[in-house]
């Protein structure tokens, strides 16, 4: 009967026993589980290592649970000391700049074009050495201008005689053949683009005051367009002389187009008296002048010419020093224009071509101040050096 209360004991301590062993079990599992909690949250929070050899640890909770994942064995690559070649990387090479072509000129219908006729050295005809200046943007000298060509007259005997009886010249016309023609008493004369006249009668007019220039150049036109000796091409004029004790003048008659001619054709040079009256004319007029555009040769290569003194000199030579040597001085040159010249021959053909013309002043050594001057330069690109 004493081992009834025992057994009831000795029941009552393993289920004590059992409950502890449970109890222990279960705060295992869950420190597991907060043990893991924390590292997933450090492994989301935390950058990743900078180092290579980073990829190795694995913060997944596998691996806090010590489960080992396989990874793949690397694979197997030669090298270069397994005697495989390695090719080199190629160096890259500097990008070759690019050179933009010098633009060639314009060539016009004309083809290239004979050289103007054009002095050299200076008018003063003086040995003179200046030092050029540029006073102005080399965009402002022209690139392109046009060239005209002379297309000659030819006359035929009708027309000779028409203008002849115009003139009140009762004298007979003769043809000398090669397109010239002249009146028996020599007071008149045609070849080609060349007409001269020589009023024959006796000036009656008197020594009657000059009117103005205007009416002068005014009255020099309408005679020369009235007897078809220009046509309505006849552009500005300039009274080239004015004797007031005689009463004559003369004044030259210009193209309209192109402004600037220098050389001393076309033009028409008229004498007359106060009333009108023509004493003399002399008339180098083509037909035609017939245009076309062509470039010009680049500013830096016309102001290179300047510089080193293949440019035309135009200065005053009154206003110079009177000394015989030679002069020396500084120029600034302020501005740039075209001017006109002939070029090619009468027996075949010829042009009038550009000049650049470069303008400013300069300082003379001896002289009494500043001069002003003018410096011509050949300027179409398409154009064989000029002659003079």
């Amino acid at each position: 009967m004493a081992q009834g209360p025992n057994r009831r004991g000795s029941r009552r301590g393993a289920a004590s026993r059992l409950n502890l062993i449970l109890s222990v079990i279960l705060i295992v599992i869950v420190v597991a589980i907060v043990g893991v909690l924390i590292l997933n949250s450090r492994a989301e929070t935390e950058p990743p290592a900078a180092s290579p050899t980073a990829a190795a640890v694995d913060a997944s909770p596998t691996t806090a649970l010590g489960i080992a994942t396989p990874t793949a064995a690397p694979s197997e690559e030669p090298t270069a000391e397994e005697g495989t070649e390695v090719p080199e990387t190629p160096t890259p090479e500097p990008p070759t700049p690019t050179i933009e072509p010098t633009p060639t000129p314009l060539v016009g219908d004309f083809g290239d074009l004979p050289a103007p006729d054009m002095p050299s050295g200076n008018s003063a005809r003086r040995p003179i050495t200046l030092d050029y200046r540029l006073d102005l943007s080399l965009q402002l000298v022209p690139t392109e201008a046009p060239v005209y060509a002379l297309q000659h007259r030819a006359w035929t005997l009708e027309e000779v005689e028409a203008v002849a009886a115009a003139l009140g010249i009762e004298s007979e016309v003769v043809d000398q053949g090669g397109g010239s023609f002249r009146t028996a008493d020599g007071s008149l004369y045609i070849s080609g683009d060349l007409v001269r006249y020589i009023n024959s009668a006796p000036d009656a007019s008197g020594e009657a005051e000059l009117p103005g220039d205007d009416a002068l150049i005014q009255m020099a036109r309408n005679w020369l367009i009235e007897h078809r000796l220009v046509g309505a091409d006849a552009g500005p004029g300039s009274v080239r002389l004015r004797d007031e004790d005689a009463g004559r003048a003369i004044v030259a008659i210009k193209p309209v187009e192109p402004e600037s001619i220098l050389s001393a054709a076309p033009e028409a040079a008229v004498t007359l008296t106060a009333d009108g009256t023509v004493l003399q004319a002399d008339v180098q007029w083509p037909a035609a002048l017939n245009r076309s555009d062509y470039g010009l040769r680049s500013a830096e290569d016309l102001w290179n010419d300047i510089r080193a003194g293949r440019g035309y000199l135009e200065i005053d030579p009154a206003a110079l020093p009177a000394s015989d040597g030679a002069l020396t001085g500084s120029a600034n040159l302020t501005s740039v224009s075209l001017a006109y010249s002939l070029a090619g021959s009468p027996a075949t053909q010829q042009f009038l071509v550009p000049l650049v013309v470069f303008a400013g002043q300069a300082e003379i050594e001896g002289a009494d101040g500043p001069i002003p001057i003018k410096v011509y330069v050949p300027a179409v690109g398409a154009q064989v050096a000029p002659r003079g």
